[in-house]
């Protein structure tokens, strides 16, 4: 199931800064009641999956009406949209706030991959419902590959990286660190999980073998605001 992609709604931080004008209160309200939705959608596809969503069950869950559901999203994959984003925007924007001193896509890249393999490690539940909407969610998709592939070209400027494809790396990149978020939600996990996951992926776009293992196991950078 892909959904269709649009811009998320502006929240009322962005409106103040573009236009100087301060949000109303009912806006502010509306943008409250908007995030209490996607994170209420967040618990249930955690439990269940993303196919078993029911707007009804939605509002129950988040404490509202039935009829309010409908002042946000008009269907389940509008919701399944919006919490893809969200998830793609919180934990990316970590990320590149982390590695903004970092110059070589190589790293940017490994801390990416850690980043999200260490949370995953934190927190299955999480884990859960992001692997459900790299699959289904396009939005997602997008904000995420969008760092990704500065870090892929990044890499193959700097000679670290070789591959015949862009957008075949960037798949292998998305998949497989979305397979080893799998596999610790199934239960498995090893010492150093963050590190293996990177190490592989490093070999993959053709990086030799010891200097991707001495990337991928670099002390990870402090600062990294991981969710809990």
């Amino acid at each position: 199931m892909a959904t269709k992609v649009s811009k998320l709604k502006p929240q009322a931080p962005e409106i103040a800064a573009r236009t100087g004008v301060q949000p109303t209160r009912g806006f502010k309200k509306k943008a409250r009641t908007r995030q209490l939705l996607i994170e209420s959608a967040l618990r249930i596809y955690a439990r269940k999956g993303m196919v078993d969503l029911a707007l009804n069950e939605l509002a129950e869950e988040a404490g509202v009406s039935s009829g309010t559901i409908y002042n946000y999203f008009r269907s389940r994959e509008d919701v399944l949209e919006a919490v893809g984003l969200s998830l793609a925007i919180e934990l990316s924007q970590q990320v590149s706030n982390l590695t903004l001193d970092v110059t070589r896509g190589a790293q940017r890249l490994s801390i990416g991959v850690r980043t999200f393999v260490k949370q995953a490690v934190r927190d299955p539940q999480w884990a859960r419902a992001v692997i459900q909407v790299i699959h289904y969610a396009n939005g997602f998709k997008t904000a995420l590959t969008e760092n990704v592939r500065a870090d892929l070209q990044l890499g193959v400027e700097q000679g670290d990286f070789q591959y015949a494809d862009e957008n075949v790396a960037l798949a292998f990149v998305v998949s497989a660190t979305a397979g080893a978020m799998t596999t610790i939600v199934d239960g498995y996990t090893a010492d150093g999980h963050d590190g293996l996951v990177a190490e592989m992926v490093l070999r993959g776009l053709g990086m030799p073998g010891q200097k991707a293992r001495c990337i991928a196991r670099a002390p990870y950078p402090r600062g990294l605001p991981v969710q809990k």
